[in-house]
């Protein structure tokens, strides 16, 4: 079998990225919320986010759930700590 066969091809910008079609938990916060933006840029969740987030209710990176605080991960509704906002 060819090694190349079994790779992803498929652009970044065509995979779908899991979590982002839900509303974003009101206690997540992140270092870019406290950055000047304009508004010109649209800003997107990809896989490569490099941004500090942390949640507002327990001020750390790990939620009252005691999972990760993350762009993706505080979307997803079914953690018993999610509040949309």
């Amino acid at each position: 079998m060819n090694c190349l066969a079994s790779m992803d091809t498929s652009k970044p910008s065509d995979r779908r990225v899991l979590g982002t079609q839900f509303t974003p938990c009101s206690h997540l916060r992140s270092a870019g919320m406290y950055v000047f933006n304009d508004g010109s840029r649209e800003e997107t969740a990809d896989e490569y986010d490099s941004s500090s987030y942390w949640c507002s209710k327990t001020m750390k990176g790990f939620g009252p759930d005691d999972d990760m605080v993350g762009g993706r991960e505080c979307r997803d509704p079914s953690r018993s700590c999610h509040e949309p906002l």
